[in-house]
C-alpha cells in the first residue's frame, strides 16, 4: 500500500501503569493487519516489551541504545516480530542499555532531545507506521520521542491522580513544542480512556458511564461537565472510546502474542477499533 507520509506515533502518558506498551503492540498488529509495514520502537528501559512479543533481552548493539549512539549510521537493529502470523511488524527493543543514552541525553543540550528526529532524517526508517513505546517518565525520553513523532496518542487511566494529570500533560506538551521549538508540532490525535473496569465505582464515577445489559451508556446521576471525557474535550481533544481491562491481555503476552491473535473472538479486541480507523485516515489522507 501507498501512503502519503509516514506516521510516527508517540504513546505517551505522565503514569505508570496506563496500558501504553498494551497499545502500543495491539495497534502494531491492528495496522500491519491491514496492509500497512509497521516499526515498533521501545524507548523504556524497564524493557517490557519483549514479554509480549516473546522475546529475550537484548545487548546493547541490538537495542535503541545503539540508534541513539553517536556513531550510529543507518542499521536499525530491526527484529520481526509474530512471523507465522504477519511479515510486516519489525521492533528495535529498549531495555538497561538505554540507561547510558537517558544520562548522556540529561548532560548535553538540549539539541539533543532532537536525536531521533535527526537519525530518521539521516537515515530513513523504512515503514509506513512507527509506534514509540514509551516510559511513565517524561523525561528525557518522552521529549526524545515527542521531537520525532508526528503525532502523539495518549492513554490515561480513569483514576483521580491520573484524570488531573491529563491537563498537566497537555502543558508539558505546550511548553516542550516550544522548548525544542517543533515545527510542525505533533498532533495529539486523542486520549483513551484505558484498563477500564465499569464494575468498578470510581472508574464509573470519572468516566460518567455505567453498563446496562451489556451496552456501556451514560450514567444518568453524574453532570456531564464532571467527567473525564468532558474535561478532554474543554482542553480541545478527542476522548476515545474506553478500553476495557481484560486479563486476557495478560494471558496473551505470556505466549508472547498480541490478543487478536491469542484469542480472536475477544471482545475487548474491538476497543482499539475507533483509534485504528484514526490512525488508517491519517495514512490514507482522509
Amino acid at each position: 500500500m501507498k501512503v502519503k507520509e509516514q506516521v510516527r506515533l508517540s504513546i505517551q502518558s505522565n503514569a505508570g501503569g496506563s496500558g501504553k506498551t498494551t497499545m502500543t503492540v495491539h495497534l502494531a498488529y491492528a495496522i500491519a493487519a491491514k496492509g500497512y509495514t509497521v516499526t515498533i520502537l521501545e524507548l523504556d528501559q524497564s524493557g517490557s516489551i519483549k514479554r509480549f512479543v516473546g522475546l529475550p533481552p537484548v545487548p546493547k548493539e541490538r537495542s535503541m541504545a545503539a540508534v541513539l549512539d553517536k556513531d550510529f549510521h543507518g542499521e536499525y537493529p530491526l527484529i520481526q516480530i509474530w512471523t507465522e502470523h504477519l511479515k510486516n511488524v519489525t521492533l528495535i527493543q529498549g531495555g538497561a542499555s538505554l540507561e547510558e543514552s537517558i544520562q548522556l541525553i540529561i548532560s548535553t543540550l538540549a539539541s539533543k532531545y532532537h536525536v531521533l528526529a535527526h537519525t530518521f532524517a539521516d537515515y530513513p526508517l523504512d515503514a509506513d507506521v512507527v509506534i514509540i513505546d514509551t516510559p511513565a517518565s517524561l523525561e528525557p525520553m518522552g521529549k526524545v520521542a515527542l521531537a520525532a513523532a508526528t503525532h502523539l496518542l495518549i492513554p490515561i487511566k480513569p483514576e483521580y491522580k491520573d484524570s488531573d494529570g491529563a491537563s498537566e500533560l497537555v502543558a508539558w506538551y505546550n511548553e516542550t513544542v516550544r522548548e525544542l521549538r517543533l515545527r510542525p508540532k505533533p498532533e495529539i490525535i486523542g486520549f483513551v480512556p484505558t484498563r477500564v473496569d465499569l464494575d468498578f465505582g470510581p472508574h464509573k464515577m470519572i468516566l460518567g458511564l455505567e453498563r446496562q445489559k451489556g451496552k456501556v451508556v451514560r450514567k444518568s446521576n453524574i453532570a456531564e461537565e464532571e467527567t473525564l471525557p468532558y474535561q478532554i474535550h474543554q482542553l480541545g481533544y478527542t476522548c476515545f472510546p474506553i478500553v476495557r481491562e481484560s486479563s486476557e491481555y495478560i494471558n496473551a503476552s505470556g505466549y508472547g502474542l498480541p490478543l487478536q491473535v491469542y484469542r480472536p473472538g475477544n471482545k475487548a479486541i474491538q476497543d482499539l477499533d475507533p483509534v485504528v480507523r484514526r490512525i488508517l485516515a491519517i495514512l490514507e489522507d482522509k
